[in-house]
């Protein structure tokens, strides 16, 4: 008896943390956003969006050589979650790693990722702050955005914002 409890217990583990995990929180914003866009009749993947809120921890254009020599795969992008279980995004950060060491260099928060056609649509008062949050989410975790994001931010380590 006690072992059909334990192997209860953790398969109960096991379904809780499943349950909350990032994936299926990506996967759960991911279709909410779809089912929302498509009754607006627009998709994700149409939404134009802003990097102007970009937080970066250097100067730009960096006249660091060993920044501005880097290769753009050299840049890293994480995803920034609240917690692990029962994770929110917060944002993503823009790391360089070179010779094994790693530097942080951008943070782009959830909050000031901002989408006009979102921002259009929560003005007229049809979607509300938690939806617009969630479809951003989307937009920014898709592989397409956080590739553009580090294009963006390699071109701003060469050039600069002006």
């Amino acid at each position: 008896m006690i072992e059909l409890a334990l192997i209860l217990a953790a398969l109960f583990f096991f379904l809780a943390s499943a349950l909350t995990s990032r994936p299926l929180y990506i996967l759960s914003q991911k279709y909410y956003s779809k089912k929302v866009t498509s009754h607006y009749g627009f998709k994700v993947s149409d939404l134009h969006y802003s990097y102007d809120q970009m937080v970066y921890f250097i100067s730009l254009p960096t006249t660091l050589p060993y920044i501005r020599d880097a290769l753009k795969e050299d840049l890293i992008i994480e995803q920034d979650y609240s917690s692990y279980f029962f994770p929110l995004l917060k944002g993503i950060k823009i790391s360089l790693k070179q010779n094994g060491k790693k530097m942080f260099l951008a943070y782009l928060p959830i909050g000031n990722f901002r989408l006009p056609h979102l921002d259009k649509l929560q003005q007229e008062g049809t979607i509300d702050e938690q939806t617009y949050l969630r479809i951003s989410t989307t937009k920014l975790l898709h592989r397409d955005t956080l590739q553009e994001v580090r294009e963006e931010v390699y071109k701003q380590l060469q050039v600069g914002r002006y």
